[in-house]
C-alpha cells in the first residue's frame, strides 16, 4: 500500500469522524433545547399554581374566619375609625393582600416580561384602591414593595383618585 492511498483513507476516516461528531452534537443540542423548553413550561405552571394558591389562602381565611371578613369590610370603609388593635390587624391584612398581588405581578413580569398580561390582577387592585380605608392605609404606610409593583400601585392609585374626583365633580354638577 502506498502512502498516498493511506493518506486518502485517513482523510476519509477523519471526515467521517467529523460528520459523526457533528450529528452527535446536533442531537445533543436538540435534546437540550427540548429539555430547556420543558423546564420553562414547568416553571410557568408552578408560578401559575403559586398565584392560585395565594389567592385561595386569602379567600379561605375570609371564609373560615368571619371576624377577619368583618375587619376587612370595616377597614375598607375607614382605617382611621378602627380601634388600634384592629387597625394593626387591618394593616397586616393589607400587607398580606398586597404582597399576594405583588407576587403574582412579579411572577408575570419574570415569566412573560409583559405587564399587560396582569389585567385581572389590575382589576382586583383597582377594586381594593376604590376603598377609602385602603387609600388611607397607603397614605400612612410605605410598604417595602419591589419598584415595579410600587410603580403599578402608584399609577393605579392616581387613576382611581382621578376617577373619584371626576365622579364627585359630576355629582356636584348634577346637584346644581
Amino acid at each position: 500500500m502506498n502512502w498516498e492511498a493511506l493518506g486518502a483513507i485517513s482523510e476519509a476516516a477523519g471526515a467521517i469522524a467529523i460528520l459523526v461528531s457533528l450529528i452527535y452534537v446536533a442531537v445533543q443540542i436538540r435534546q437540550n433545547t427540548q429539555e430547556f423548553k420543558r423546564g420553562v413550561e414547568s416553571s410557568e405552571l408552578a408560578a401559575f399554581e403559586r398565584n392560585i394558591e395565594a389567592s385561595n389562602r386569602v379567600r379561605e381565611l375570609l371564609f373560615l374566619h368571619p371576624e377577619v371578613t368583618e375587619l376587612l369590610l370595616k377597614g375598607f370603609k375607614s382605617q382611621s375609625q378602627l380601634k388600634s388593635a384592629d387597625r394593626f390587624r387591618f394593616g397586616m391584612l393589607m400587607r398580606n393582600l398586597f404582597n399576594s398581588m405583588q407576587g403574582a405581578y412579579i411572577r408575570q413580569l419574570v415569566m412573560e416580561h409583559d405587564s399587560n398580561q396582569f389585567e385581572g390582577g389590575k382589576l382586583l387592585l383597582d377594586d381594593f384602591l376604590a376603598n377609602p380605608g385602603v387609600r388611607e392605609w397607603l397614605d400612612i404606610n410605605t410598604p417595602d414593595w419591589r419598584p415595579e409593583f410600587k410603580a403599578l400601585v402608584e399609577a393605579r392609585l392616581a387613576a382611581t383618585r382621578s376617577r373619584m374626583a371626576d365622579a364627585e365633580q359630576d355629582v356636584r354638577t348634577e346637584e346644581q
